[in-house]
């Protein structure tokens, strides 16, 4: 058996980390104190140095960029503008006295730091604020300034907006070819190629690879694989062919990639002359026309006055609304004992009877701890609701231990520990894995319901703690409440009351 080995260059692509020293968008912007901006700019500015790098790609804001050698360099991007705006507006608090207020509103997903140079004449300067995700911030100015015409010049505003670009890069590794050949026992030649493909970097690569033989011109196909070779792994493929009249000659086409994602910052820049300063952006100024004579003081004054009387006609309202709750409440438990009353003087039921009473008498407990199992046996437990008080009044009062009433269905072990073993929760609240042992989902009748909702409006309280009150007003017993708002209302309408 004869072995030739030959090591033959053909097409091939790998890919390894670049060196980059900066990146960054930067957008020449004018924000305007009526929340507008114009962009009139959008540019990528990369700097990155690697010597044997090539073949580079950047996928950024649905576009690609190719680079083809290592350099500082700045791509044309479609201006774009901020989800940032700027409002400013002003007051004259009194004859020498006004006030701006500076508002910035933050419409991206993240949290976003801003850095803002005011204007000279005004009480603060400089100042930095950190603005949440979807919201805003406003900053109050006041100047001592006795005329009717207030500046508030030009302004400038520094922050950065996170976000990443997808680099595809490459660098060559060695590959290499051996052919061996040998003779069968029919006399024929087997060739036999083996491929070997070695990653000699640190980081992993993806790879494509296409192999095939050519035999008297003729080309023969042995497939196309993919691999991903891990840092310093070689992988080594062979095939066979058969000829015997001529040499075939064995090639190999890869395409190897790594991608990686750079987090970059997008930066506002301020054009000065042909040149642009990165980082800083310019708010326009403008002036405000406000005179002041004290027939607006009286107006002010008049104003405040007439506020406080709604304020106070909304509270006597309110206040009335919710006597005619309670009352409406106590009401419907009179007219519950008067039933039960009736019932009592009724002839008395048989055993079976009293038996078959027995199991609707009181709610379904709910002992499972498994959150699936709670759902199943809920629409069980609320229809032996149904009927509210009336089942609970069929039982004498003397027998009859009071519940413990929450407003919700998760609950802490050191919450648990404060719960009695009867507990009753009002429907539609969701319910924990970890539950108290004699748990009942108790259901409102459409009385009960619109008067949760009146409570729930007036006194802007949860609907589940409204609930949870009325059951107290119904039943008795103590209530617990996880929220502040409707704790005080217990506490007001003479419940025995704790705040989780």
């Amino acid at each position: 058996m004869r072995a030739i080995y030959l090591i033959i260059i053909v097409l091939f692509f790998a890919f390894i980390s670049l060196s980059f020293g900066e990146m960054y968008e930067y957008r020449g912007v004018i924000f305007y104190p009526n929340g507008s901006q114009t962009v009139n700019i959008s540019k990528l500015y990369i700097d990155y140095g690697n010597a044997n790098s090539f073949n580079i790609y950047i996928f950024y804001r649905n576009a690609t960029f190719y680079l083809s050698n290592p350099k500082n360099i700045t791509i044309d991007l479609p201006p774009q503008k901020f989800n940032v705006s700027i409002t400013i507006s002003a007051d004259r608090i009194s004859e020498s006295e006004w006030r701006v207020y500076y508002k910035i509103h933050n419409n991206y997903p993240y949290n976003i730091s801003f850095n803002v140079t005011f204007p000279d004449g005004f009480n603060i300067k400089n100042i930095s604020v950190l603005i949440p995700a979807d919201s805003y911030k406003t900053i109050v100015l006041s100047k001592t300034q006795n005329s009717n015409t207030l500046y508030f010049g030009d302004s400038n505003v520094s922050f950065k907006v996170p976000t990443t670009v997808k680099i595809r890069y490459s660098l060559p590794i060695p590959f290499s070819i051996i052919k061996s050949d040998r003779i069968l026992s029919n006399g024929s030649i087997e060739w036999t190629a083996t491929y070997i493909i070695k990653n000699n970097k640190n980081v992993s690569v993806n790879v494509n690879v296409s192999y095939w033989a050519v035999i008297n011109n003729k080309k023969i196909n042995f497939g196309n694989y993919s691999y991903t070779l891990n840092p310093y792994q070689n992988i080594t493929q062979s095939f066979n062919i058969i000829s015997d009249d001529y040499v075939p000659i064995f090639y190999l086409k890869f395409y190897a990639w790594r991608d990686t994602y750079e987090n970059i910052k997008i930066k506002p820049a301020l054009k000065v002359g042909n040149s642009y300063i990165v980082g800083i952006g310019v708010v326009k100024g403008l002036n405000f026309n406000i005179i002041y004579t004290k027939k607006n003081e009286e107006k002010k004054e008049n104003e405040e006055e007439e506020k406080e009387k709604i304020e106070e006609k909304k509270e006597k309202a309110r206040k009335e609304k919710s006597s005619k709750i309670i009352k409406q409440i106590q009401r419907q438990k009179v007219k519950e004992k008067e039933g039960t009353t009736k019932l009592k003087g009724k002839k008395e039921p048989s055993k079976n009877e009293k038996e078959e009473k027995e199991e609707r008498k009181y709610p379904v407990i709910i002992k499972e701890k498994d959150k699936e199992k709670i759902k199943k046996v809920t629409a069980a437990t609320i229809a032996t609701i149904t009927t509210t008080s009336l089942t609970l009044m069929l039982v004498p009062p003397i027998f009859r231990r009071r519940p413990d009433i929450v407003d919700k269905g998760i609950f802490t072990i050191e919450e648990l520990r404060m719960l009695n073993s009867t507990v009753y929760v009002p429907e539609d609240c969701e319910l924990g894995k970890i539950l108290p042992g004699g748990i009942a989902i108790i259901k409102l009748n459409d009385i009960e319901k619109e008067i949760a909702r009146d409570l729930h409006e007036i006194y802007d309280i949860p609907l589940n703690s409204a609930k949870a009150l009325i059951l107290g007003v119904k039943y008795g017993g103590r209530v617990f409440l996880s929220d502040k708002k409707a704790y005080k209302v217990a506490v007001k309408i003479g419940l025995e009351a704790y705040l989780f």
